[in-house]
Parts: structure tokens; sequence; C-alpha cells
């Protein structure tokens, strides 16, 4: 079965917003202009450069699995990991806003955490995107 490129929904786009807002993480003025930011970013790792599309076709063709990817192609609650470039926070202090959030995948946000600032991380970290890349292209020779 070939893959197909999934986009990420309003409606979850909605539900990641007010997730944040019932935390009181919140900093963007409303719905409106968190989906507003959300549309101008580049869908790339602002840390690695790994696609959306690249991250989504490792995890939905089982390059690499995890309990928080989706099982046997499915995405669910609690599998959903590594699918959607995921909405990080430069500083893990300061509230999710135009000014502190970059799109990062789930290789690079999982790694960053809460330990590290945008700038520390980016200095910290080796170049992890050739690896994941390297594996997506075996994987995609394999299939021919």
């Amino acid at each position: 079965m070939p893959f197909v490129y999934k986009r990420k929904t309003a409606v979850q786009l909605r539900t990641n917003y007010n997730d944040r807002r019932k935390r009181g993480l919140n900093g963007f003025i409303s719905f409106d202009d968190f989906q507003s930011w959300y549309s101008d970013q580049d869908l790339s790792c602002h840390f690695c450069g790994l696609s959306e599309l690249e991250m989504q076709e490792i995890t939905m063709a089982g390059i690499l699995t995890s309990k928080r990817f989706p099982q046997n192609g499915v995405i669910g609650q609690g599998t959903s990991r590594a699918v959607w470039l995921e909405v990080d926070r430069i500083d893990p202090n300061g509230l999710y806003s135009r000014d502190n959030c970059v799109l990062c995948c789930y290789y690079c946000n999982n790694d960053k955490s809460d330990v590290f600032s945008g700038n520390s991380y980016s200095n910290f970290y080796q170049n992890r995107v050739t690896f994941l890349r390297q594996l997506l292209h075996n994987s995609r020779e394999n299939r021919q």
C-alpha cells in the first residue's frame, strides 16, 4: 500500500490550542491567531530540517516504531506521535506564543524536552536528520 501524506486538520489544531489554554500555557491571542501562525510555518523541523512528509513516512511505514506511534498505520489517541510536526516552545519556561514557538519533529522535541532552550539545543545536537533520511532512503529502495 503506497504511503499517503495526511495534513493536520483544523479540529486537531483547535484541540492542541485548547489543551494549552486550559493549562494556562497559551500566549496566542486567539485560536485564529494560532491557526494563522501555524499556516505560515514551513512544514519542516526548526532544528534538524526533517520535513513533516519525511517524518510521517518514517512513522506510517513502520521504519521506526514506538508505543506512541500509530499502530498498524492507525492513528489513535495516545498513538499519534511522530505523525505531524509538534509545536515547541523555544524557551521551555515561556508561553506558547508567536515569538516563542517553532514547529519541530517528534525526535527533536522528545530529545530537547524541557531541558534545553531552542538556541542551546541547536548547539547541542548532532545532525540526526542525515540518519533519519538514510533510513527513509533505504526503506524506499527496499520497497521498489
